[in-house]
């Protein structure tokens, strides 16, 4: 099998065979919790206050874990049949439903580095839960 193959079965929850799938799956169920409660915690001043820079750490490197791996479905959808096309294929699966659940969950962290601010959209993150 090759590496895109064996990355995409890794990465869909559909095809969820084998240790590394169930692992990973885990893995990202777990990050996506503690996320929601860190969520909740950082609201709590006296939380926030008692261990400073936390929060900020956490959502960095969960941030860039959630965008690897929206990068690796993305590059890995042409593994199937349904998205086998370099471009197309790539461009059907970014407007999935699942896809753009997962670039919300990611595009507030990046847009203000163009100047857009929309923290308020950190919550969608909680979708994540339900695909």
């Amino acid at each position: 099998m090759g590496l895109k193959k064996r990355v995409h079965a890794i990465l869909d929850p559909a095809g969820a065979e084998g240790a590394a799938s169930r692992v990973f799956g885990i893995f990202i169920v777990t990050l996506i919790s503690l996320n929601i409660v860190a969520l909740a915690l950082e609201t709590v001043k006296s939380v926030r206050d008692l261990c400073p820079g936390f929060f900020l750490a956490f959502e960095v490197v969960s941030i860039l874990i959630f965008t690897a791996e929206y990068l690796l479905r993305l590059w890995s959808c042409t593994a199937t049949r349904e998205y086998s096309s370099p471009i197309g294929g790539r461009l059907r699966f970014a407007v999935s439903p699942m896809a753009l659940i997962d670039l919300m969950a990611v595009l507030p962290f990046y847009l203000p580095f163009l100047g857009i601010d929309l923290r308020f959209v950190r919550a969608v993150r909680l979708m994540r839960l339900f695909r």
